[in-house]
């Protein structure tokens, strides 16, 4: 498998034929197909749906595809530093992040990413769930879950602190908890979590009336007054800031062993497209995320 049937791969996958492809790179379209036809041998897989109108990507052929990107990238990037040349930052750059901490504050910031690196195209995977860096073919992941991955290069990218918040609504209702023990008589609103700990040594069990899956719908049920709930700072800054939201209980604070995590496969050679996101994004939240300030 050499560096110029992976090219060719991936131009045939961008310019939608063999034909074009060929020509793009300088070569015949005989050797292009036989190249195809080679390359094809050595996976053990068809690549692409031939018919004589077009070319398409199999199923197994667009599995592939990120795969391929990551280690020609790889290869031009060892081949640049053996030969003292400048690597430059460019290719597509795959990266996920959970929903709620993307849309508030990743991509706000893409612009700004995409002036200083116009050839970087970005990929954008936007879920709550857990995705596995090197099952999805990712180049980098933001993660604010525990971290179970050994295999994979690990940064903190900003603190998670958690409080505790609810509305002026129900609090002028139910009344205003004194201290954790008086939890227990309030209506609790739960991400799914059993307990809550304090940094005074104190554990509760949280009887909850309302439990959701999702962390913006969690926020919106404690401004409509449905009771208190755990927040991460970063989530409810702004609600705090408008004082839809006010914390509960400020002089017992909770412990926080969360994070915000920036996690990457552990090859020996950084493509420079990841370096650049990872340097850009330290950049704009240390030494102090901007839901601190």
């Amino acid at each position: 498998m050499d560096i110029l049937s992976l090219r060719l791969f991936l131009r045939i996958a961008e310019l939608g034929g063999v034909t074009a492809a060929a020509n793009d790179l300088s070569l015949s379209p005989a050797s292009a197909s036989a190249r195809l036809v080679k390359l094809e041998e050595i996976v053990g897989f068809r690549l692409f749906n031939r018919t004589t109108r077009a070319v398409s990507l199999t199923t197994d052929g667009e599995l592939f595809l990120p795969f391929a990107q990551q280690t020609l990238e790889t290869l031009e990037a060892g081949l640049n530093a053996v030969r003292g040349q400048e690597e430059s930052v460019q290719g597509l750059l795959r990266m996920a992040m959970p929903g709620s901490f993307g849309r508030i504050y990743i991509i706000p910031l893409l612009v700004e990413f995409q002036a200083r690196y116009p050839l970087v195209k970005l990929d954008l995977r936007l879920s709550d769930e857990v995705l596995d860096v090197v099952e999805g073919a990712y180049d980098l992941i933001i993660r604010n879950a525990p971290l179970a991955d050994s295999s994979l290069i690990v940064r903190k990218l900003a603190p998670d602190r958690r409080l505790l918040v609810a509305s002026p609504i129900y609090l002028k209702r139910c009344g205003v908890p004194i201290t954790p023990d008086d939890l227990s008589a309030h209506q609790c609103v739960t991400l799914g979590e059993t307990s809550w700990a304090f940094e005074n040594g104190q554990t509760l069990s949280v009887a909850y009336s309302s439990t959701v899956n999702d962390g913006e719908a969690m926020r919106k049920i404690i401004e409509q007054g449905m009771g208190i709930g755990r927040k991460s700072v970063w989530n409810a800054s702004e609600s705090l800031k408008s004082g839809l939201l006010v914390e509960v209980l400020p002089e017992f604070p909770l412990i926080t062993e969360a994070a915000i995590w920036l996690l990457y496969p552990s090859l020996r050679i950084l493509a420079p497209k990841v370096r650049a996101m990872i340097d850009f994004l330290i950049s704009q939240f240390q030494p102090i995320p901007p839901w601190e300030n």
